[in-house]
């Protein structure tokens, strides 16, 4: 993500030198870094729409980001309660055992006693 964050400024850099082409490699050479405040005429506007570009992304960004965690913690959600479940059904089936265990050793030992 933030590969993508430093490399958004840098693709409107690029941009908006190319409109003019003869400033292009004055701007890259000397200052690479901000390229808006040479056209003195938009750089305020340049600038701000710039920071709306790039937080707009970053915004996308993290939208995709909670978007694909809500995903995975729904499906891990659904897999506890599967394995809940499932847990519970072996409960059950060995509570069953022991019953009916509990109930032959009853029936043995009344057996025995007679």
């Amino acid at each position: 993500m933030f590969r993508e964050n430093s490399r958004s400024p840098q693709e409107t850099t690029t941009a908006t030198p190319s409109r003019s082409d003869g400033e292009e490699v004055e701007e890259h050479s000397t200052v690479p870094r901000n390229p808006s405040p040479t056209p003195k005429t938009n750089s305020e506007v340049l600038g701000s729409m710039d920071t709306l570009v790039s937080l707009a992304k970053v915004q996308r960004d993290q939208a995709e980001t909670f978007r694909m965690w809500a995903a995975q913690f729904q499906t891990f959600k659904n897999n506890v309660m599967k394995f809940m479940d499932q847990t519970s059904d072996v409960l059950q089936k060995n509570e069953k055992k022991i019953t009916t265990l509990q109930r032959v050793v009853r029936k043995i030992a009344s057996d025995m006693d007679e």
